[in-house]
């Protein structure tokens, strides 16, 4: 992941290898395409016991590059269109952005945390009515 510099930011597990495989190819004999999938795992703080858990992503992708919107229109809906203008496309950034994306905005283990559980028992204390003094007074008054 060392060559994830976003990712590396927010993972503990930067020394773990992802695995990216890619697929060039030309579709409707046209349209340039990639297609891949990365697999990791990424080590994160859990949001209920803030230690450490482990999550395997495998995020996948399938991109053409298009240089008009209407060549879209020929592709199968499962691609994500690039309006290519002639700019550099970095393979790096995207793979990020897509890890990036797959992990849980809330990562948390998939069983209760145990020192998420709070041990101590529960004590309901009897609140007083507000009202009871106006209780008092209209029977005060009655009488």
């Amino acid at each position: 992941m060392k060559d994830f510099p976003r990712i590396k930011n927010i993972v503990s597990n930067v020394d773990d290898k992802v695995s990216v495989k890619l697929n060039f190819y030309i579709e409707s004999g046209k349209i340039p395409c990639i297609e891949g999938s990365v697999e990791l795992e990424v080590a994160l703080d859990c949001q209920r016991c803030l230690k450490e858990v482990k999550l395997q992503l495998n995020p996948a992708f399938k991109l053409a590059f298009i240089i008009h919107e209407n060549q879209a229109e020929d592709l199968d809906p499962s691609f994500e269109t690039i309006l290519n203008a002639d700019e550099e496309f970095s393979a790096v950034e995207f793979i990020t952005d897509e890890v990036l994306i797959s992990i849980p905005m809330i990562p948390m283990h998939s069983h209760e945390c145990q020192s998420y559980k709070d041990k101590s028992p529960v004590i309901e204390q009897k609140r007083k009515n507000p009202f009871a003094v106006l209780e008092q007074l209209k029977n005060s008054t009655k009488e």
